[in-house]
């Protein structure tokens, strides 16, 4: 089965989820040995051996899942798995809530409910209500009957801090922020990442969408208007794109489409932007003059004509395009490029195609303005 084009809240979860399921048996597992290795070295007499195996049985347990969890989350259509997602947070909230109570009454002598947001947080990015009031209420609850059965040891008074406490502190306090700046800065980036995708680009071509591309135009006509820059606009149609369609079936044209915008893309600079103007027609702004935009069009055309799309059962299609270039000259307004260039990729479709036009003859100049 192929993959499926994924909606923005389909790529979040599929992102947030692989972080999740790890993350919490992940800082689970350094916590086993943490304290493992203060035990072993004598640190840690309070710990009662057999309480700490089975911690240490459980955490391993704990990343053992995680790991299957995380191999086997994501279905042959690319999409996370339903009941993979549900799995996924009852076995989140299971670890998040065993943790809590293992170490709270394992080791007495510590303020863990200080930690508290710690282990609500890892709950957070599945933005389901439900789940994050399970987990709270879970925590508050524990916290209430810990206080309740050893009060007195939970707050250590001045002038108790010895040597191991105070380095399991320094690495908790660590460990926690650690873990938040990570699943701030990784949750945000992809978030924001992924929904920049699904809005500003096209999900067939990858390029920049019709919508994202007024602010790149309007941007290049302010810098213009000063005087010191300028820019040209190339818009470029694949020829005969239609046939491809009609005789090879839409699947095909989506791969010379995205073969023509792959090479669009590689052959361009990289602070030249690429749009999906519509259809099979793409839209370039380069920060140039006319004379080396004419030159990067032609580079532009050879490259896409000297290759061809090998498609299924043996199919080859040979692609070309015809390219209109346009150059901003002052007082020239970006609906006035974009009418020109059209106009040049017309005239150019009209006489022969694949060939790039950024001059018009006389006689259609006038045929066009009548």
């Amino acid at each position: 089965m192929e993959q499926q084009e994924m909606s923005a809240l389909d790529a979040y979860l599929n992102r947030v989820y692989k972080i999740i399921i790890l993350m919490p048996p992940i800082a689970a597992m350094m916590a086993a040995i943490c304290f493992t290795i203060f035990k072993l070295i004598g640190w840690y007499a309070i710990v009662n051996t057999t309480a700490l195996i089975i911690f240490d049985i459980f955490n391993l347990t704990y990343l053992t899942i995680a790991i299957y969890l995380f191999r086997t989350c994501i279905g042959k259509d690319g999409l996370l798995k339903p009941g993979k997602l549900k799995t996924g947070k009852i076995f989140i909230s299971t670890i998040i809530l065993i943790q809590w109570n293992f170490i709270s009454y394992m080791v007495p002598a510590r303020e863990w409910w200080a930690f508290a947001f710690f282990f609500i947080v890892l709950a957070v990015f599945f933005f389901d209500m439900k789940m994050i009031s399970f987990v709270t209420i879970g925590i508050v609850i524990s916290i209430m009957i810990s206080w309740t059965l050893s009060g007195d040891s939970l707050m250590l008074q001045s002038g108790d801090y010895f040597m191991p406490d105070l380095i399991l502190r320094v690495i908790c306090i660590t460990l926690t922020t650690s873990t938040l700046f990570a699943l701030t800065y990784f949750g945000g980036k992809f978030l924001v990442e992924e929904l920049e995708k699904y809005v500003n680009y096209d999900t067939l071509t990858h390029l920049l969408n019709r919508r994202s591309m007024g602010n790149y135009l309007q941007a290049a006509h302010r810098h213009a208007e000063t005087g010191k820059t300028t820019f040209c606009l190339l818009l470029l149609d694949i020829d005969d794109f239609k046939k491809v369609n009609d005789t090879h079936g839409h699947d095909c044209g989506d791969e010379v489409l995205k073969y023509v915008a792959g090479t669009v893309s590689t052959s361009v600079r990289k602070n030249d932007s690429v749009f999906r103007w519509g259809g099979e027609e793409i839209l370039v702004l380069l920060d140039m003059d006319e004379d080396k935009a004419v030159e990067m069009a032609e580079r532009i055309r050879q490259d896409i004509e000297k290759n061809s799309v090998k498609y299924r059962d043996g199919i080859v299609v040979n692609v070309t395009v015809t390219i209109g270039v346009s150059s901003y000259i002052g007082g020239r307004s970006i609906q006035d490029m974009m009418d020109d260039a059209d106009a040049k990729l017309y005239f150019g479709k009209r006489n022969g195609k694949n060939q790039v036009v950024n001059i018009l003859p006389s006689d259609h100049e006038v045929e066009i303005n009548t």
